[in-house]
């Protein structure tokens, strides 16, 4: 029996089901993190205590001394009202799994399943992450901080994970090199004006004016002030200011979020940004505070991890099942796991093949679920593949 056949056995759906009509928002996956442990220790794991009430690491040791791999699966959901359909649905009010982390979960369960059948020829270690808070990104971080590599024999060597992909049939995988998701910072700007009537403009500096050339103006660091092949979105996401009363404020407050495939892109645009707030804000008599909050840097396939992945996917699937799809300008804390050790991320296609499938975080969305044992067996398969290659 193949893996991909062995695969097939496993009760995924039913495990897949369950999590999904439980969604937990990041750092409340208490439910979801025992339900992994209980699994983990069932297979015979050995579970790595990091002190965190959410999400989980484990360890199998084959029974032959080699390297150490590592598979990761992000558990959280997202704060949304799942639409009726038929099929497994929230029981929770306003939370669902909009992105399909319980997809990723139930992949890497079955991936230890089928792993853990395997140690007796298994030559070397697996390190299993079950990362909770990827939807706010802190969760990779946290994991970090609390010791994660310290807390392992040793670290790994190398590291994969995967995310479903509604924009791909069920049946494909995305094997890219290079970049595959953007890097992420966000920004909050502050201007600075003098309060007064609305009955005497004069009088007054009026930031919502100035607020708004500022938007207005931060759309040309993209279209005039990047390079068209470099891919970057600059987006205001929030503004606050003013009253409904008569007043003219003197304080305004936008928030927003700069994204890119490289870092050198995203450090021009975030100086441009600087640049233009400044000097629009001046020329309407404001004065304007700007701050950066880097959040991840870009999720990049090197080569080397490239070879071992799309070995690892030819390995269970046809050769025109392996597609390489155009980047995304979504962000993923998997790369902050990426900066500490060589890591693969994989596209599973979990789109239901001749249908309209809704985009990730969208009350609609929904995974073709015959993917689960793809996803499952390709996890196993690619650690099996690093260990493999030593």
């Amino acid at each position: 029996m193949t893996l991909l056949e062995e695969a097939q056995t496993l009760d995924l759906q039913c495990w897949k089901d369950d999590l999904h009509t439980h969604p937990e928002l990041s750092f409340q996956e208490k439910r979801t993190t025992a339900l992994i442990r209980e699994r983990l220790t069932a297979l015979g794991l050995e579970l790595i205590d990091l002190g965190m009430e959410t999400g989980a690491a484990a360890l199998l040791r084959g029974a032959h001394p080699g390297k150490t791999t590592a598979l990761r699966a992000d558990i959280d959901a997202i704060a949304q009202q799942e639409a009726p359909h038929d099929g497994a649905v929230s029981q929770v009010a306003g939370v669902m799994h909009g992105c399909g982390h319980d997809f990723h979960t139930t992949a890497l369960l079955g991936a230890a399943e089928l792993l853990s059948r395997r140690r007796e020829e298994l030559t070397g270690t697996v390190v299993f992450l079950f990362q909770p808070a990827e939807e706010i990104t802190q969760g990779a971080k946290a994991m970090l901080a609390h010791g994660l590599w310290e807390r392992l024999p040793e670290k790994p060597h190398c590291l994969f994970g995967l995310h479903n992909r509604p924009e791909l049939p069920a049946g494909q995988i995305a094997v890219m090199e290079g970049p595959v998701m953007s890097g992420k910072s966000h920004f909050t700007i502050t201007l600075h004006g003098v309060a007064g009537h609305g009955g005497s403009p004069h009088k007054c500096t009026d930031v919502i004016v100035a607020g708004a050339a500022v938007v207005n103006a931060l759309q040309t660091v993209v279209s005039r002030n990047t390079d068209p092949l470099d891919s970057v979105v600059c987006s205001v996401l929030s503004i606050q200011s003013g009253t409904p009363d008569n007043f003219v404020p003197d304080t305004l407050t936008m928030t927003g979020s700069i994204r890119a495939h490289r870092s050198e892109a995203a450090a021009h645009a975030q100086q441009r940004l600087e640049e233009l707030t400044v000097g629009v804000s001046a020329a309407y008599g404001c004065t304007a505070e700007v701050a950066f909050l880097p959040d991840v840097p870009p999720t990049v396939n090197s080569p080397a991890m490239t070879a071992l992945a799309r070995k690892a996917a030819l390995a269970l699937v046809k050769p025109e099942q392996v597609v390489s799809p155009a980047p995304d300008m979504g962000s993923e804390d998997f790369a902050v796991f990426g900066q500490e050790v060589p890591a693969f991320f994989y596209w599973v296609g979990s789109g239901f093949p001749g249908m309209h499938n809704p985009c990730w975080h969208n009350e609609h969305f929904r995974t073709d679920d015959s993917a689960l044992p793809l996803a499952a067996a390709l996890l196993a398969q690619s650690a099996l593949t690093a260990l493999e290659a030593g």
